[in-house]
């Protein structure tokens, strides 16, 4: 099949998924109604029709970064897509409302968080079930294969170090733009900068959290290396900051810029990272066929 003939069910696909995303939204309107949350007040200077296209342009970022993710997960529908919908919850509504929370004096965190649930479980639900799995594989046997491919010991290591590894690309490429956003966040008044140990203590738990459902996605993966960086750079990223950097029209243009070549930059050095800690090479795996064999009769 020509990429031509793959690309052509996603005329109809990427719009439903767009429409799910606005769905969910609503819904999560309602939800945060319902449960009498108040949600942040952000003053926009871009109109109804501005902030249409752009919700729609990060829809479509968000549909193709879990598009990318679902193509490379095996098992059931079900199971894929409580993986693709708590990625997106976790990282897009949970990371970004914590980190919302001590460099911005916005509030509405527990609004923020409920508003994103129900968007992240349809479109989660949804691409799994339009984007076919690699093999009929599943995550039980993934995990059991995952687990005995390290002693006890060694996988904890390698798990310290995955939750060091997004603390270190993030201080590093927020070194990197510094000099250029600092300055906004002196004539910003919504914005603050929070004190260095805060920081740290906040990045830590992002970190914990975003291991914890990037997990899943390495553990049911069974394609390469190669696409495996590729999914969780583009997921990182996009869940991270581009979706949200699109609609934020409150920050000026060049704040927007920085930070989403910053966050570029660090989801994929975080995604290498966490493939090289945690993911074998084939050759590796091959090699460990027989006693894997053993462990799991």
């Amino acid at each position: 099949m020509t990429r031509r003939h793959r690309a052509l069910p996603w005329l109809w696909k990427l719009p439903l998924c767009v429409a799910a995303l606005f769905i969910g939204q609503m819904l999560g309107l309602a939800l945060v109604s319902a449960l009498g949350l108040e949600l942040p007040s952000i003053t926009t200077t871009a109109d109804q029709s501005t902030q249409t296209v752009l919700f729609v342009l990060a829809a479509i970022t968000i549909t193709v970064a879990l598009a990318t993710v679902a193509a490379g997960l095996a098992g059931r529908w079900w199971v894929r897509g409580t993986i693709l919908a708590g990625f997106l919850f976790v990282v897009y509504g949970v990371g970004n409302t914590i980190e919302t929370s001590v460099f911005t004096t916005l509030g509405g965190e527990a609004a923020l968080i409920a508003m994103h649930l129900p968007p992240s479980v349809l479109v989660g639900l949804l691409v799994a079930l339009l984007v076919a799995a690699p093999s009929d594989g599943h995550l039980r046997e993934g995990a059991r294969a995952f687990f005995a491919s390290w002693t006890p010991t060694r996988l904890a290591v390698r798990l310290g170090l995955a939750v060091l590894a997004f603390p270190g690309v993030y201080f590093l490429f927020g070194l990197m733009v510094a000099p250029i956003v600092t300055p906004y966040y002196d004539r910003l008044n919504f914005l603050v900068i929070p004190p260095f140990s805060t920081m740290v203590q906040v990045v830590l738990a992002r970190s914990v959290l975003f291991l914890l459902v990037s997990l899943p996605v390495i553990i049911a993966w069974r394609a390469s290396r190669g696409r495996l960086i590729l999914a969780l750079s583009l997921g990182h990223f996009v869940a991270l900051g581009l979706a949200g950097l699109l609609q934020a029209t409150f920050f000026p243009p060049t704040l927007r810029l920085a930070h989403g070549v910053e966050i570029l930059g660090a989801s994929v050095c975080y995604a290498v990272a966490l493939v090289w800690l945690l993911f074998p090479p084939p050759s590796r795996v091959e090699a460990q066929q027989p006693a894997l064999r053993e462990r799991l009769a």
